[in-house]
């Protein structure tokens, strides 16, 4: 064989060949960047270096089956200012989510979506990154931790009227937060959030949502004085931390063990229940903030009467004659025997329950803007009611 073939032969075997597999927890070093794991909600899986410049992640789920929600995190620290080239291969799941980049893990932004490139029907896409020599973090959605909400809910009780207890404890040992009001009124209002963990838009408009009970309008005080405000803003926090796409720690779907209760988490929002009905308390109106592809509220159909009658179709559709840019669906659908916390609570108490879903990548001012209206309109409507 010439020499040439002998070279060509060689260089075609190198690049054959299999590189070595750097498992979670281990920094990922090319030449031109390392990619790290090392902080709260972060996923990075398994990590190949391809090049100098390109890396291969390997994005797997905490468990099988699971939901299509893809969540990654992680960070970039980059040698000298380059492109990098990041390449996600998804196991049992699709890109879904458009990717979300931030220099102080505060303040984010969604990258140029011409900078991804799927194949495969969604389950490889190639990152287009450009680096500046300062560390990125690259998630499929913001970073909105346990220390966040944290810091939200403490902030709710020292400006507002609102009082915060520790509720309990997840499995691994992290608090689970209750905001309340009103705790003299007989009749409550009892909204959740954060059930699964890459669900980060719903977050936003939870956030709002509860800042709008809790604020100084005339509408809100009114609402106070008549209404108890029962809220946990954070209920997967384990699932949050650990970069999960769906469960907590316990490999459960928090959102399917309503009624089971075989959760701590899950467990305590049951136990919060059975003690507001021995002080005597009525839970009125139930919201779960999540999200999804699209905004839309799902609701009970016609064959579930609720009380008041026919309660959500009206919120909404005050709300949606407020709203000129915020579209939405009203998914009216029948009860089933899925151990939700929506179903959960119509099967309770027939009240309206509901499921408010954010889209993945609705604008988040919008989000928030919307969910302002929807709290005032929700306000407005229960103290209209003759309960």
């Amino acid at each position: 064989m010439r020499l040439g073939g002998v070279l060509a032969s060689l260089l075609f075997l190198s690049a054959c060949t299999v590189q070595p597999v750097i498992p979670p927890g281990e920094p990922c070093v090319a030449e031109g960047f390392t990619v790290s794991d090392d902080f709260d909600g972060a996923r990075r899986g398994d990590c190949q270096v391809m090049g100098i410049d390109k890396v291969y992640l390997y994005i797997r789920p905490e468990n099988k089956p699971i939901n299509d929600s893809p969540w990654f995190a992680f960070r970039i620290d980059p040698a000298e200012a380059a492109t990098a080239e990041i390449v996600l291969r998804y196991e049992g799941g699709h890109h879904r989510y458009v990717p979300k980049v931030s220099y102080d893990g505060e303040n984010w932004e969604a990258i140029d979506e011409s900078s991804v490139v799927t194949e495969r029907r969604g389950r490889i896409a190639t990152i287009s990154l450009p680096l500046n020599g300062e560390p990125v973090y690259l998630t499929a959605q913001e970073l909105v931790l346990p220390s966040d909400y944290e810091q939200w809910t403490r902030r709710m009780a020292e400006q507002t009227s609102a009082e915060m207890f520790v509720l309990g404890e997840s499995a691994n040992g992290r608090p689970i937060r209750l905001l309340q009001t009103g705790s003299a009124n007989s009749d409550v209002l009892f909204i959740i959030g954060r059930q699964h963990p890459p669900e980060v838009s719903g977050a936003f408009a939870f956030f709002a949502f509860a800042e709008t009970l809790l604020g100084n309008s005339e509408l809100a005080v009114r609402f106070r004085e008549r209404f108890r405000i029962v809220a946990i803003p954070l209920l997967n926090p384990d699932g949050v931390v650990a970069g999960h796409w769906r469960y907590n720690t316990g490999g459960v779907d928090l959102n399917r063990d309503w009624g089971p209760f075989t959760q701590p988490e899950t467990t305590l929002a049951g136990r919060l229940l059975e003690t507001l009905e021995a002080s005597g308390h009525q839970v009125r109106a139930f919201l779960d903030f999540h999200s999804t592809s699209r905004n839309v509220f799902y609701t009970q159909d016609e064959n579930f009467p609720t009380d008041p009658p026919g309660f959500t179709n009206t919120w909404l559709e005050n709300a949606a004659a407020r709203l000129t840019e915020y579209e939405f669906d009203n998914s009216q659908n029948p009860v089933s025997d899925q151990a939700n916390g929506k179903n959960f609570m119509y099967r309770r108490y027939g009240i309206p329950a509901v499921t408010y879903e954010v889209g993945d990548e609705t604008d988040r001012a919008l989000a928030q803007d919307a969910a302002r209206v929807f709290a005032e309109e929700l306000m407005q409507l229960m103290l209209e009611q003759s309960y």
